[in-house]
């Protein structure tokens, strides 16, 4: 349905005979300034969006969009002005780093030389930007998502390409910010299986041997990273295991945007210090360890059998747990002093235009930190004045140094500080993070600074902390609901 921007934003029903004034215009006396706009493809990109919206399923687009006048894809894809696409490719590069394979080519492309299917493309990355700008509707947009959805799905069967795999990789985060989770895996599960046919047949045939070229690789990874973000927590099955991802990590952004070839690995990979430029191979690193620590919770963490021996006792080195710990330790470790918040502020890579990856690969650090953490802190500690261990079943078989029970809560409290810090610098350096991802970071860091609050004498909190955890909460809390205020 066409509305105009004032009747829009005064959230009221807009009336009027397809021609402006509409009524409301008409009454108000700015006739003059009376623009009807159409569905979502056709308007600039800002950077605002609200946060509901309303959840979508496979079986709607086969519903709603049989009565939408957009039919034809081609057809869509003409009225989207080109400065729209190109807006909309650099802002989900910018939200979405975790999604690798976009390349300065996709900002040349003439129409005439796409595919269908690259449209669709196109089309979908302008549907998730959109989420962004000051004019977003939820029932506009949702409507153009199924229609791109019914289309893309009519081609599941036609064969693979890079292309498609890429489309459904996007489709599967719309879903997901949607709060579609099902929905979002299936889309990611038929990437990924398309992946795995071009892998073994499409690719140039490639076996161990090295014959990706640099964008395949990339739309791998991604299937990759999707695969861990999606299955963790729901005991869903990862479709990618790591005997699959035989080929190389990528390069790094400098390498893949102006087509230089790799530079030689250290033989030994320890030795290997990840730069700004390699942010995505920190990602798949990163993102590798927080499926791993998800997972393990999901899969009932400390209650699950035989954690209670001491062998397995956190505080013991041969623990899941510490080992897990030890692998992020090592990844941080990793990183260039760059990349590592708080020491670098979030305004020097905002300079750079890279504030949003650097704040993604923080985010993963600071909140598999707060979920191995937050194990073994008691639910309701109301009369504990100290950390000692879980003092809900089971309970531990050993009770480990008072040192590192004091070490784990004070690491679980700074974990929660550095991801409300971090989210509030990206918001005031211009940068807002609002993914699914970001979202489950700022709900847990409030979540924890709420705890701290409600237990001080377990926290060892002064009046003053406790205040200020207060604060905190609310501060995070505010980046959840940013757009309601």
């Amino acid at each position: 349905m066409r509305t105009t921007i004032a009747c829009r934003k005064s959230k009221v029903k807009c009336r009027h005979n397809d021609q402006p004034p509409c009524a409301g215009c008409i009454k108000s006396g700015c006739t003059e300034t009376c623009v009807l706009s159409g569905p979502i493809l056709g308007q600039s990109s800002g950077y605002k969006r609200p946060a509901k919206r309303q959840r979508l399923s496979v079986d709607q687009s086969r519903a709603d969009v049989s009565g939408d006048v957009w039919q034809d894809v081609n057809h869509v894809f003409q009225l989207t002005p080109r400065a729209q696409v190109i807006s909309a490719i650099n802002l989900f590069r910018a939200q979405f780093p975790e999604f690798g394979f976009l390349h300065p080519d996709d900002l040349e492309y003439r129409q005439d030389e796409l595919s269908v299917v690259q449209k669709l493309r196109l089309l979908i990355i302008v549907a998730v930007s959109h989420r962004y700008s000051e004019s977003y509707t939820a029932d506009i947009n949702n409507k153009n998502i199924l229609f791109i959805a019914s289309e893309v799905q009519k081609r599941v069967t036609s064969g693979p390409s890079l292309a498609l795999i890429q489309t459904f990789l996007i489709l599967s985060l719309c879903n997901w910010g949607d709060g579609d989770g099902f929905n979002a895996w299936m889309h990611c599960g038929i990437a990924t299986r398309m992946a795995q046919g071009l892998l073994s047949t499409g690719f140039a045939s490639c076996g161990k041997r090295e014959t990706l070229s640099e964008i395949e690789k990339r739309t791998l990874w991604t299937c990759f990273k999707m695969d861990r973000l999606l299955s963790c927590g729901k005991r869903r099955q990862a479709m990618f295991s790591d005997g699959d991802m035989h080929f190389s990590l990528p390069v790094n952004d400098t390498q893949f945007l102006f087509g230089q070839s790799p530079q030689a690995a250290p033989i030994d990979d320890s030795l290997k210090v990840y730069e700004p430029d390699d942010h995505l191979v920190l990602l798949i690193q990163g993102l590798r360890i927080w499926s791993r620590v998800h997972t393990w919770i999901a899969e009932g963490g400390r209650r699950q059998p035989g954690m209670t021996e001491p062998e397995q006792c956190p505080f013991n080195e041969t623990s899941d747990w510490s080992k897990m710990k030890q692998d992020l330790i090592k990844w941080r470790e990793s990183q260039d002093a760059l990349m590592k918040y708080p020491a670098t502020k979030v305004s020097v890579h905002a300079q750079r235009g890279q504030a949003e990856r650097f704040g993604y690969i923080n985010l993963v650090y600071y909140v598999s930190l707060l979920f191995l953490c937050r194990e073994f802190i008691p639910f309701s500690p109301v009369d504990e004045v100290k950390p000692r261990g879980p003092i809900e079943p089971p309970l531990l078989k050993a009770r480990g140094p008072d040192s590192f029970w004091l070490q784990n809560v004070f690491d679980l409290y700074d974990a929660a500080s550095q991801i409300s810090s971090l989210l509030s610098d990206l918001e005031h350096v211009g940068c807002p993070l609002r993914t699914p991802f970001s979202g489950l970071c700022a709900f847990s860091s409030t979540l924890w600074s709420i705890y701290g609050a409600a237990f001080p004498n377990f926290m060892g909190f002064t009046a003053s902390q406790t205040s200020d955890a207060d604060s905190q909460a609310e501060r995070t809390m505010a980046v959840l609901y940013y757009d309601e205020g």
